[in-house]
């Protein structure tokens, strides 16, 4: 009896054992490796559970060209029922605004394994070159697992023209001495491929005779193209053989060989600047309404709006025929309006509504609306007047013009200004008529220092 109970103990041992047996071996078939990736998509580092799988790792994205879609999914080990959020990060801070980042699907449920990651990369305010940059992406599950993966993206510029608006009065047009002007090849100011302006005409009665020419395209642009190599004089239009009669120079053509080093577009400039004019009104104007003032002003020392409006014109007409974008407005200006303390004393309050109206009324490019707006970021650059010869000292009307170009940065938003106190004899010449003039040395190193200024804005 005793050794059938042995017997009956043994068996039941072995059934035991044979049955434990079993339970591990249907564990182990729970803990099967993940499936297998698709070897076009590659995954993420990994959790013990799940996997972040990208349908690619590296991807080309536009400025202002509109949504890139990456699929991507998740790999879950077999039983793995949590929910799973997914998100991104960037490795540089000033990506965050520019590039938009959104799932078609965030939160993916237990039974949900794929989604897609939208991209969107708006035009930035200064040109960029191409570039790389990693995205990070991560899936967190519901335990706090996370599996992450780095997409990098390959960044390309916006192939539209870099447009900037040049105004104020005579040292804007450039009055450097006669016959400064180098332009053959390999000249200080010889004319480059990429570096374009708007073909105007110029700035005389017969042109501008009644109000209605300064908002007239046809009287707004010289015959041929619109659009050509820029060529100083940069105010003065184009003769049939497409050669320019003027010999002096001004300051754009120096400011945009600067801008060409940092910008892989065409650059379009352009003129709308005006001598002896400024928001005052002025004898020697032919027109009553030629002046800088955003709006009709009811205080009689002060002029009208139609150079305003002419600049605002011409810009529209840039951004149209050449699908441009707006980079700057640069401004040189304020002997006019030095000499009557009533123009001396609301000049301040002139030149912050002059830069509101630009930014808010010349038509949106592709940058969108976001670039429109009184405190827009478009750069708006200011420079002293010179201090050469008779000019200085500076009168104390001439001084309060003085204090609002050095101070525009702590009154309007996306502004600075340019010092040329030292851009006078004896190391810079005088220009044309007397020393209110810049000569063409200073003028290209002005230019140099409106792109340099420029820049500082918005980096």
């Amino acid at each position: 009896m005793k050794g059938l109970t042995k017997l009956c103990l043994l068996s039941a041992c072995l059934a035991m054992a044979i049955l434990l047996t079993g339970c591990i071996s249907d564990q182990s078939t729970d803990t099967t490796d993940p499936l297998p990736v698709d070897p076009d998509r590659t995954a993420g580092t990994g959790t013990s559970d799940f996997n972040l799988v990208l349908s690619n790792t590296s991807i080309t994205i536009t400025e202002g060209m509109g949504l890139v879609t990456l699929p991507l999914s998740i790999n879950r080990v077999p039983g793995h029922r949590g929910s799973i959020t997914l998100s991104t990060s960037v490795d540089i801070e000033s990506d965050r605004d520019l590039l938009t980042r959104r799932f078609s699907v965030d939160v993916l449920g237990p039974d949900e394994n794929d989604s897609e990651l939208l991209l969107d990369l708006a035009i930035a305010a200064l040109p960029i070159q191409p570039q790389q940059r990693t995205l990070n992406i991560s899936a967190t599950d519901s335990s706090g697992e996370v599996s992450t993966a780095a997409l990098q993206l390959d960044i390309q510029p916006t192939s539209a023209p870099d447009v900037y608006l040049l105004i104020g009065q005579s040292n804007m047009i450039g009055i450097s001495e006669d016959g400064a002007k180098q332009s053959e090849p390999g000249e200080l100011d010889a004319p480059v491929d990429g570096i374009n302006q708007l073909n105007v005409t110029f700035n005389d009665n017969d042109n501008f005779s009644q109000i209605s020419d300064f908002t007239d395209p046809e009287k707004l642009l010289n015959t041929g193209n619109p659009i050509t190599r820029a060529l100083d004089p940069l105010h003065s239009g184009l003769r049939g053989d497409g050669t320019k009669s003027g010999t002096r120079i001004g300051l754009g053509l120096s400011f945009a060989k600067r801008a060409r080093n940092n910008t892989t577009a065409d650059i379009i400039l352009v003129p709308a600047a005006w001598s002896d004019t400024g928001f005052c009104r002025r004898e020697s104007n032919s027109l009553p309404g030629i002046g800088w003032n955003a709006t009709p002003s009811s205080n009689p020392a002060l002029g009208g709006t139609l150079l305003h409006d002419r600049a605002i014109e011409r810009a529209n007409i840039a951004l149209e025929l050449s699908g441009g974008i707006l980079r700057g407005i640069l401004w040189h200006q304020g002997e006019a309006d030095s000499e009557d303390p009533a123009c001396a004393e609301t000049y301040a309050d002139n030149l912050a509504q002059l830069i509101r109206s630009l930014r808010t009324n010349i038509n949106e490019d592709e940058r969108g609306r976001a670039a429109r707006g009184p405190d827009a970021d478009i750069p708006f650059i200011v420079a002293t007047m010179s201090t050469g010869g008779d000019q200085s000292p500076f009168s104390p009307t001439k001084l309060l013009v003085d204090d609002t170009h050095r101070n525009i940065a702590n009154t309007v938003p996306f502004t600075d200004f340019v010092n040329n106190d030292d851009l006078a004899p004896p190391a810079f010449r005088c220009g044309g008529g007397s020393c209110i003039h810049f000569g063409s040395e200073a003028l290209r190193e002005m230019g140099a220092r409106y792109y340099e200024r420029l820049m500082s804005v918005l980096q």
